[in-house]
């Protein structure tokens, strides 16, 4: 169950990061460009000016990178691990 958890995160982690770069590119390819870019009645058009609108793409790209640290975590890859002693001198 921990592995299917695992994989279902980082799945989840690599698509957040790769919508998050995919929006930092169509606000740049939209703001950089004087003319349109595309035809706005035309589905590429308008799949850009929606990404374009999205808030911050870098938080798609932070919790993405969060969801692959936890998804690491869930896998066993990352350990960790806390010890506690009581001396007695």
């Amino acid at each position: 169950m921990r592995s299917a958890v695992a994989v279902i995160m980082a799945i989840l982690g690599v698509v957040l990061v790769l919508s998050g770069a995919g929006a930092f590119w169509a606000v740049a390819l939209t703001r950089t460009k004087t003319e349109p870019t595309a035809d706005p009645s035309s589905r590429w058009g308008r799949g850009l000016e929606v990404a374009g609108r999205l808030p911050t793409p870098d938080r798609l790209i932070v919790w993405g990178v969060v969801l692959l640290a936890l998804s690491a975590v869930a896998a066993g890859a990352i350990t960790i691990s806390a010890t506690a002693t009581a001396g007695t001198s």
